[in-house]
């Protein structure tokens, strides 16, 4: 594809997209108010995506103040993630950490272009038995998690155009944090 065809497909699926991101929002704020956590993941392109939201949702300001938000990437600490691939599995590097971090309230979403990797499906299987709350932000058709996620938006391509959903989920993440940041000003009365 090149490079103007890229961004032309881009544009094509920018425009056509109908996410109601409300919902997702609204699951990360009863979150938030309530004190508990958010965990992301994914894999490849998807984790550092996994990173930047965590980094996005971070850095909120209420003027002066900054809130109290507990988010984390599950992508980032590589020498737990090696240790658990290495002794018991590359498909347990999410939920084994969910299983010693995660508490009853807390929000796990996972980041994924195909829907398929076996340890997203791992951790939202591991979600359900602790009772956590879910949310997807997936690509191509959704793939198996888009069965089991509470709520998702699917960036819906042919499967293998990776590029523009990685791009679109970054923006995904950029304007959800755009949208929680509001809401916390708006709740806070300032």
């Amino acid at each position: 594809m090149a490079n103007t065809d890229y961004s032309k497909y881009l544009a094509h699926l920018l425009d056509q997209r109908d996410f109601k991101l409300d919902a997702i929002v609204n699951k990360v704020m009863a979150c938030i108010e309530s004190g508990n956590s958010i965990w992301i993941m994914g894999n490849g392109g998807s984790a550092s995506t996994a990173e930047h939201f965590e980094t996005d949702l971070s850095f909120i300001r209420l003027g002066n103040s900054v809130p109290s938000l507990k988010v984390s990437s599950l992508t980032a600490n590589s020498a737990l993630i090696t240790a658990i691939a290495n002794d018991i599995g590359f498909e347990y590097i999410f939920s084994h950490q969910l299983v010693r971090k995660a508490t009853l309230g807390d929000l796990c979403i996972v980041i994924s272009a195909s829907g398929n990797s076996a340890n997203l499906l791992q951790a939202i299987n591991t979600a359900k038995q602790l009772n956590l709350e879910t949310v997807g932000i997936l690509g191509f058709d959704g793939g198996k998690l888009a069965e089991m996620i509470d709520c998702s938006i699917i960036v819906r391509t042919e499967i293998g155009k990776y590029g523009p959903v990685e791009d679109i989920h970054l923006s995904i993440c950029h304007e959800l944090s755009s949208m929680i940041g509001s809401k916390l000003i708006e709740n806070s009365g300032k």
